[in-house]
C-alpha cells in the first residue's frame, strides 16, 4: 500500500509550536509555585523554625522562664483549673470572635511577650462586655482613671472600654509603659496591672524587695500572677489548638 504523507501548511506548524511552548511555560510556572513556601499573611510577624528566644525577635522579656514556672502557688491553681471548663470556655469565646489573632498582632507591634495576649482569660474570660463589681469594664477591665489616661472615651451612650479593639490598643500601650517601669519583669508588671503601679512600687520600696514572689501584697495582686500562669499552663497542656490560635508562628514552632 502506498504511504500517504500529510503536509501541513507552515502557519499550522507555527501555531502548534506556539501552543506547545505556552503549555510548557505554564507547567514550569505551576511546578515552581508548588515548590515555593507560602508566606504568612501576617507579613509583619517573622517565621522561623529555630528555638524561640525572645530577644532574637525583639521581645522585651527579662525573665522568659517565668511563663513556665511551677511552684506551690501556681500548682494550686493548676489543680483548680484542670478540674473545670473555665479555661476552655474563655478560649472558645476568643475563637468565636477572632480576638486572639488581632491581640497578637497588636502586642507584637510593641514587642510584648505573646503570653500577655491571653490575659483576658483571667480579667474577663474574653468577654468584651464584662463589668466588675468595682466598675471596671470590658475585656481588659479598665477602670475610670486608667481609661482616661489612655484616651478611652466614657460617654453616656458609648464607652470605649467595651470596644475590644480600642481597649486592646490601650492595653498594649499600658503594658509597654509597665514593662519599662518594672524593667520588663512581667511578674511585677502584671501585679502592677492588677493592683496599680504606684501601689506595687510602694510595696517594693517598703519591703526592700524586687522579686514578685518575695513580696507580700494585698490578696488580689498576691494571687493574680500565679492564677494567670496556671491558666496559661492548663491552656497549653489541655487545649493547645485553642491556646495557639492566631499566635506568631515562631512561637508555635518553638512550642512544638
Amino acid at each position: 500500500m502506498d504511504s500517504v504523507l500529510t503536509v501541513f501548511p507552515p502557519k499550522v506548524k507555527n501555531n502548534s509550536i506556539f501552543k506547545l511552548t505556552v503549555s510548557l511555560l505554564v507547567v514550569c510556572l505551576m511546578l515552581a509555585s508548588c515548590s515555593t513556601v507560602r508566606k504568612s499573611p501576617r507579613s509583619s510577624i517573622p517565621f522561623s523554625s529555630k528555638p524561640y528566644e525572645p530577644h532574637s525577635y525583639g521581645i522585651k522579656d527579662k525573665r522568659p522562664e517565668m511563663w513556665n514556672l511551677r511552684n506551690a502557688r501556681v500548682n494550686s491553681y493548676v489543680k483548680r483549673y484542670s478540674k473545670t471548663k473555665t479555661v476552655e470556655t474563655c478560649l472558645q469565646r476568643s475563637k468565636q470572635n477572632g480576638y486572639l489573632k488581632y491581640i497578637h498582632r497588636v502586642f507584637y507591634d510593641r514587642r510584648l511577650p505573646p503570653e500577655l495576649a491571653h490575659l483576658p482569660m483571667v480579667e474577663s474570660c474574653f468577654d468584651a462586655k464584662a463589668k466588675s463589681r468595682t466598675g471596671a469594664l470590658g475585656m481588659w477591665q479598665f477602670n475610670d482613671i486608667t481609661a482616661k489616661e489612655f484616651n478611652l472615651d466614657e460617654g453616656v451612650l458609648v464607652d470605649d472600654r467595651y470596644d475590644w479593639k480600642k481597649s486592646t490598643l490601650a492595653a498594649a500601650e499600658y503594658f509597654d509603659r509597665l514593662g519599662k517601669r518594672f524593667d520588663y519583669d512581667w511578674a511585677l508588671a502584671l501585679a502592677a496591672y492588677n493592683g496599680g503601679p504606684n501601689y506595687l512600687a510602694k510595696a517594693m520600696n517598703q519591703q526592700g524587695k524586687d522579686n514578685y514572689w518575695d513580696l507580700k501584697l494585698r490578696e488580689e495582686p498576691q494571687n493574680y500572677v500565679p492564677k494567670f500562669l496556671a491558666m496559661l499552663q492548663v491552656a497549653k497542656e489541655k487545649y493547645p489548638s485553642l491556646y495557639y490560635q492566631g499566635a506568631p508562628k515562631f512561637w508555635i514552632v518553638a512550642a512544638n
